[in-house]
Parts: C-alpha cells; sequence; structure tokens
C-alpha cells in the first residue's frame, strides 16, 4: 500500500475516532450534571440527601448529600487531571488537526477513555453472552433503593479502586522506583528519591522515565512493562474478580470482573490514578445516571439507551478500526521485507 494513501487511511479513521470521542466525552459531562439534579433537584433525592449512612472512607455516619458532593468532586478532579495528562485534550486536538504530529491524539487520557471504555464494555458483554449459553450464571447487584443503590455505586469507583489498584499497586511501584532509583540515580538527594517515590503512585509512567528506566510510551505494553508489573496486574485483577462474586454475584462475574480489572491496572499503569477511577466511574455512575435521570427528572427523550446505544457503536467501531490499522501494519511489514537472494538468483536465470 503506497504510504501516502497509507497516512491519509489512517487520519481518516482517526479523525472518525476522534468525533465519535468527543460526542461521547460529552455524554460523560451531561451524566455528571444530572447526577446532582437527581440528588438535589428533586423530592426524593432531596429527601435522601439528608439521611446519615456509613461509608468505608468515614469512621462514623455520614450525609448522604455531602458524600455524594464529595466523590463528585473526586470525579470531576480526575476529568480535569485527565484532560491535562500528558499534553492537554486541546493541543493534542490542535495538533492533530493541523497535522503538526505523528503522534496519536489518544495518548491523551480524555480522548482516549472512550475508546478504553466502550471496548470494555462490548468485550464484558460478549463474555456474558458466552458464559449464560454455557450455563454460567453472571448475577445481578443487590438492589435495595435507587438513590442508595447510585450512591453506592458512586462509591465503589473511589473505595474500590483504593482497594484493588492503588494501595497494591501503588505500594509495588514505590519499592520499585526507589530500589531502581538508587542503582540508576546514586547521586539522587532524599528528597528527590522522595518526590519520584511520591509521583509513582499517581504518575507511574512520570516516575519511571525520571529514573531512566522503560515505560510504555517508549516501548509499548510488553517491553515497557517488568515481569513483576504483570504479576500485580492479574494478582489485582483476580481479587477485584474475587471480590465481585464474594459480595453476591455469580461465578460468571468472577471473569468479568477480572476482565476489568486488568483493563484499569494497565490504565493506572499508563495514564495515572486517576483513570482507573474513571472507567470505573463509567461503569458505575455513568449509565446509572441516565438511568434514574429518566425516572426521576422530567426528561422524555430515553437517554439511557441513547448512551447505552452510542457506546456499543463506538466500542464495536472501535474494534474495527484496529483490525484495519492491524492489516495496514503486517502489509507494511510484508511488503518491505527483502526477497531472499537465492530467490532472486533464480528469477533472473
Amino acid at each position: 500500500m503506497n504510504s501516502s494513501v497509507s497516512q491519509t487511511l489512517r487520519q481518516l479513521l482517526f479523525a472518525v475516532l476522534l468525533v465519535t470521542s468527543f460526542f461521547v466525552i460529552i455524554t460523560y459531562l451531561l451524566s455528571m450534571g444530572l447526577g446532582v439534579l437527581i440528588f438535589f433537584s428533586t423530592e426524593e433525592g432531596l429527601e435522601f440527601s439528608r439521611e446519615s449512612v456509613i461509608r468505608p472512607l468515614f469512621i462514623t455516619n455520614v450525609n448522604a448529600g455531602l458524600y455524594f458532593l464529595f466523590l463528585w468532586w473526586v470525579f470531576a478532579f480526575c476529568f480535569a487531571a485527565s484532560w491535562k495528562y500528558r499534553e492537554s485534550l486541546s493541543k493534542k486536538t490542535h495538533d492533530f488537526l493541523s497535522g503538526n504530529t505523528k503522534r496519536s491524539p489518544f495518548r491523551n487520557n480524555l480522548l482516549a477513555m472512550p475508546l478504553i471504555s466502550s471496548m470494555l464494555l462490548v468485550a464484558i458483554i460478549v463474555l456474558h453472552l458466552v458464559q449464560t449459553q454455557s450455563g454460567i450464571p453472571t448475577g445481578e447487584p443487590s438492589v435495595t433503593d435507587p438513590l442508595s443503590d447510585f450512591l453506592r455505586f458512586s462509591n465503589a469507583p473511589v473505595v474500590e479502586e483504593i482497594i484493588f489498584r492503588i494501595v497494591p499497586i501503588g505500594t509495588f511501584l514505590v519499592t520499585y522506583v526507589y530500589l531502581a532509583g538508587k542503582t540508576m540515580k546514586p547521586n539522587s538527594s532524599g528528597s528527590q528519591r522522595l518526590k519520584t517515590c511520591i509521583l509513582s503512585v499517581f504518575q507511574p509512567e512520570r516516575a519511571k522515565e525520571a529514573i531512566g528506566l522503560k515505560t510504555i510510551s517508549d516501548k509499548g505494553f510488553f517491553g515497557g512493562l517488568i515481569w513483576a508489573e504483570w504479576v500485580m496486574i492479574f494478582f489485582t485483577a483476580a481479587l477485584f474478580g474475587v471480590a465481585h462474586y464474594l459480595g453476591g454475584w455469580g461465578p460468571g462475574k468472577v471473569s468479568q470482573a477480572a476482565l476489568s480489572g486488568a483493563v484499569f491496572a494497565l490504565a493506572y499503569l499508563y495514564y495515572g490514578i486517576q483513570a482507573p477511577i474513571l472507567l470505573h466511574w463509567y461503569f458505575n455512575y455513568y449509565f446509572t445516571a441516565f438511568d434514574l435521570s429518566v425516572v426521576f427528572l422530567p426528561i422524555e427523550v430515553d437517554v439511557y439507551s441513547f448512551s447505552w446505544s452510542l457506546n456499543i457503536l463506538l466500542g464495536a467501531l472501535t474494534g474495527v478500526v484496529m483490525l484495519i490499522f492491524g492489516i495496514i501494519f503486517l502489509f507494511e511489514r510484508w511488503s518491505k521485507t527483502p526477497v531472499a537472494s537465492g530467490s532472486l538468483g533464480q528469477q533472473s536465470s
């Protein structure tokens, strides 16, 4: 395939994904606003927001409305961080549209999130269908009051990511970066090492770059992660799956949660601490806010079905685009493979 044609095709496919991703990001922001409206602009929401609830982040009871706002601001901060990480969303978009960079705009966390989340959603749906056909039930979460469930679902992305991703993987990263730093940066001061260790919890890629370790950005996932990091990814993913089963789900949920946990962990290692929280937010808060908005708010459009269909479409589209990119890559590699000298001699004779 001609290199100019290949580049044009890549640009076109990236542009389609870029536009669709922007549209999905708008629905993210819409769901954030709908959650606030559900809690603080409806009679049921105001009544529930005055109640006291027990949450894992607090020793004593806490006001439901205040706790929801606390979680909401955590998510808002994560969105802000994902906007600015590596290069800002506006800069990456401008560079891509102006043709000033060959790097994918999806190095930006926020632009990549719709692609990652929607593909994971499609994968989980397919896995669910396969397991159901095989007689392996997934089960359903325990349901009580809709607003109480919404608060519980909003709580999970923060608390569960701290427990299953940030604490175990972050502890490993601090140890790994500290020991590697002593070898690769022996002249660093104690304060510099401390800053790098703290940075490793929040932005693992930047911490590893700071001391000269291999990174995902330069080597890819298979070259940029050491074997111990892969052990931590699969170990925490397995714990995440088992925890869902022990929490009342069916056995089919173990594989689905483990798959999600592995993706969350990879996102953490590549994009930083905000990435797994937002991906978890997507499955818990995002769809629940749309679902409850149809019930509690005077919205005539079925925004839940619309958002669900949009994300399924994006997930399928992303999969097709990745397949096309893979075919182009293999074709280019094949076309650049030199012909053996013996073959050339046979052809010339």
